[in-house]
């Protein structure tokens, strides 16, 4: 299912190289095709049904079709813009169909953007969630993918996108048009740069004429080959201004003898004719989130090296040495890598080689077998699943948001519970309100229903608003904030900093948070990015919290220290006891979170020996601490000491916390999405099985009824109280397995607890310790020298 040939964009010829290349790699497969039209084309008989593009009936109508044509897998090529509805929406209506008539589908995307917008992000998702595969063309897409949360690790397969066989010999020169004849003789024996494509802005090739200008000045008889007609779109919308430009462009540059224009949608032979004729490939786009390039695929599919911008399919495509890379927009440095080349007849050759080595892997064949193979296996998992209907994936309880809603108010979340009964006493702390935001926006991720989404965006407006005010001028943070509204504390540096910076990359990092809510947490992670490399010095945990953050906003230069240290860490305490391959000599809370934040960083830096050591670092704690075994026993409050008989341990090591069971159900999450290896993904499933008593206690953790979570777990019995942080710790546990796949929920409980009683409206509207510090005399200040007060007006809805 895609746009198709006839019309005239890249999509369609994707589609059709791809079915032709089906039917030579196997006998097995039969292919036919739903066509997305616009124009009202005629298509040929292998096009069993056509959606008008913004008819949503169509899209359902289709899958009728499908289902009367006996098809057993459908594949679906998603691209922007082809699809109707408000950000394609209209494809929903299909899969649903598809589903619900029990015909499984693969989804190709041939855009994966870092930074959907809401809307993109949710449509693609929900695509994504629905499919028994999701192909990407590159390893840079899959890693993409799965940190947008567009769709989960299990699911993704990177298949390269293929070249034409007729790429990999030219034509006879004497069955090509005459016109295209008497180019390639005026460009013969001369030094030729190519583009080709579907012209508009996008292409930049207005850049690589001004770069032509300069590759002249050192090499006057290079030729510039420009080919391809204008985007139909854009065709449709300006009419030929960006064509007109360039010509206008190349006349007062006076490039008319170098430059040439083809306006014609080439056939593959006049393509592979004009590749063959050519010395270098030139990409110069503007766009550095596209994920591919069929134009530069065919390139290298002719063993042609190229010249390119950084977007991101060249820079994956090329960085085995088939050609060169520079910065988006800059015209001097495309001019001085064209120039290097065209001077260096060595380094050509060396670049040729890598080309014609891509050549080889690159042909249609080979993909499609690759296709071939996936589609089969997903018939026999559908067939298998017909047989043992709900395997794939786990039951959770249904989402029951109540507790948490009665913890919150509109300053934030109550830290303390005596029993299930919030502590107004207690006041807030911006640990567990980072912890609230993280839960709030993967609650937005996972796509909830109406009312619980319109929680979870409350919940992070509230908790930008109070970390933003945490923040200090210097660089720290407050922590504590009493119910009265002050400060308990002065600004300093701690986890409390690394929560706030983890936080806010998630909501960074999220394309489903909304954007005022994004904006001013990038903004306050601008501020304290540059300042998290001194938590290096103030404990492991502060930074390995900041590099999950950064990782997840995908911000390298600020991760990379915060990486470097931990894995010294890891590296100098196993040197001295190979036995204890930890990143301390003793493990205390929350002790999952470093290799985790470890591997996260390695992914996000491209180190694969770095994520190595995290992933045997995580191995050897999953095998400490029981799980590996089938149960998980979290390090109790009492701690593990390098050295000790393991029986101490066993007797008696104290209560075990519910972050703990949290924090090793999420780094397993994020294993499983880094290796794709199933044990990763069974050894998550059943930490997480801690919340629902799969523990030494047997005890059930969490609270069905409230959706509350227990304290902490002694040997016989959970405590009694249901605290903000135990509670987090359970929803951060199941979301990140809701978010990767690993578990499906029932239908879910509607949040209908109001605010309880418990928290007076007269104390929230009236505090009584007005400009008062309370119970914190040995905090380092005193009451004629207050931290400042937030909970200070009479209408202090809005004093954060």
């Amino acid at each position: 299912m895609s746009t198709y040939l006839p019309r005239q964009c890249g999509l369609a010829t994707y589609t059709a190289d791809l079915r032709e290349a089906l039917g030579v790699a196997t006998d097995d497969l039969e292919s036919v095709v739903v066509a997305i039209d616009r124009d009202g084309l005629t298509y040929g008989d292998e096009v069993v049904a056509t959606i008008t593009q913004d008819r949503i009936e169509d899209y359902s109508s289709a899958a009728r079709v499908l289902r009367e044509e006996g098809v057993q897998v459908v594949l679906i090529q998603h691209e922007y813009g082809i699809f109707g509805g408000p950000d394609g929406s209209h494809l929903l209506e299909l899969t649903r169909a598809l589903n619900a008539c029990g015909i499984p589908y693969l989804l190709t995307l041939h855009t994966v953007l870092p930074h959907p917008s809401p809307g993109q992000a949710a449509t693609l998702r929900a695509l994504c969630a629905r499919a028994a595969r999701v192909t990407v063309f590159t390893e840079t897409a899959r890693r993409v993918a799965i940190r947008t949360g567009i769709a989960a690790g299990h699911q993704l397969v990177v298949v390269p996108h293929g070249a034409p066989d007729a790429m990999r010999r030219p034509p006879e020169v004497a069955t090509l048009r005459p016109e295209l004849r008497e180019l390639l003789d005026k460009v013969r024996g001369k030094p030729t740069l190519t583009t080709f494509g579907l012209l508009g802005k996008g292409k930049g090739i207005d850049i690589a004429i001004d770069s032509l200008a300069e590759v002249v000045r050192k090499h006057p008889d290079a030729q510039y080959i420009v080919a391809g007609t204008t985007h139909p779109e854009i065709k449709r919308q300006e009419g030929e201004i960006y064509r007109d430009s360039l010509h206008e462009q190349v006349r007062q540059l006076g490039l008319a003898d170098n430059v040439h224009f083809v306006d014609a949608f080439l056939a593959l032979d006049e393509l592979s004719a004009i590749l063959h004729a050519s010395t270098l490939f030139v990409t110069p786009y503007r766009q550095p989130e596209q994920i591919c390039s069929g134009a530069l695929t065919f390139a290298l599919g002719a063993g042609l090296p190229a010249v390119s911008t950084a977007y991101s399919y060249a820079e994956d495509m090329l960085a085995g040495g088939a050609g060169r890379v520079v910065p988006i927009g800059d015209g001097a440095a495309l001019a001085a890598e064209i120039i290097d080349l065209l001077s260096d007849n060595r380094a050509l050759a060396a670049a040729k080689a890598v080309a014609e080595a891509c050549a080889s892997w690159l042909p249609w064949p080979a993909v499609a077998a690759r296709e071939a193979d996936l589609v089969a296996d997903v018939v026999r998992q559908a067939e298998a699943a017909t047989a043992r209907p709900g395997h794939a994936t786990a039951a959770a309880p249904p989402l029951n948001l109540d507790h948490l809603i009665r913890l919150t108010d509109e300053i934030g979340i109550i830290q303390f519970a005596r029993g299930p009964n919030p502590d107004a006493t207690s006041g807030y702390c911006v640990d567990d309100v980072a912890r609230l935001a993280i839960v709030a926006a993967d609650l937005l991720a996972v796509g909830t229903d109406t009312k619980q989404t319109a929680a979870a965006t409350r919940w992070l407006r509230q908790s930008i608003r109070f970390l933003t005010a945490a923040y200090d001028p210097s660089g720290a943070m407050h922590n504590v904030l009493s119910y009265g509204g002050t400060w308990q504390d002065w600004p300093h540096m701690g986890d409390h900093v690394g929560r706030t910076v983890w936080a806010l990359g998630v909501l960074v990092g999220t394309p489903a948070v909304p954007d005022d809510i994004r904006r001013p947490a990038a903004a306050l992670l601008d501020e304290l990015g540059p300042r998290t490399e001194s938590l290096a010095g103030l404990g492991l945990r502060s930074a390995a919290y900041a590099l999950i953050g950064l990782a997840r906003a995908g911000r390298t230069d600020q991760a990379a220290p915060l990486l470097t240290r931990l894995d010294e860490a890891l590296t100098e305490t196993s040197a001295t006891d190979p036995a204890w391959r930890w990143f301390e000599t003793e493990l205390t809370y929350d002790n999952a979170r470093l290799p985790q934040a470890m591997l996260l960083g390695a992914a996000l830096l491209e180190d694969d020996a770095v994520a190595t050591r995290a992933l045997a670092a995580l191995d050897w704690y999953v095998q400490h601490v029981g799980l590996a075994d089938g149960t998980l026993r979290c390090v109790g409050n009492k701690w593990h000491h390098q050295g000790e008989p393991t029986a101490m341990w066993v007797a008696d090591d104290g209560d075990e916390q519910p972050l703990d069971a949290a924090a090793v159900t999420e780094a397993l999450v994020d294993a499983w999405q880094h290796t794709a290896d199933p044990h990763h993904a069974r050894l998550a499933g059943w930490a997480y099985a801690w919340f629902l008593g799969r523990n030494r206690a047997g005890a059930r953790m969490y609270v069905d009824a409230t959706g509350a979570c227990h304290d902490g777990l002694s040997a016989t019995e959970p405590n009694g109280n249901q605290g903000a942080e135990s509670t987090l710790a359970y929803y951060q546990a199941l979301l990140s397995l809701l978010r990767a796949g690993l578990a499906a929920l029932p239908h879910p409980v509607q949040p209908t607890a109001p605010v309880p009683t418990s928290l007076p409206t007269t104390t929230l509207t009236k505090p009584t310790n007005k400009g008062r510090v309370v119970g914190r005399a040995s905090a380092g200040f005193s009451a004629t020298a207050s931290p400042p007060r937030l909970r200070n007006t009479e209408d202090h809805s809005d004093a954060l």
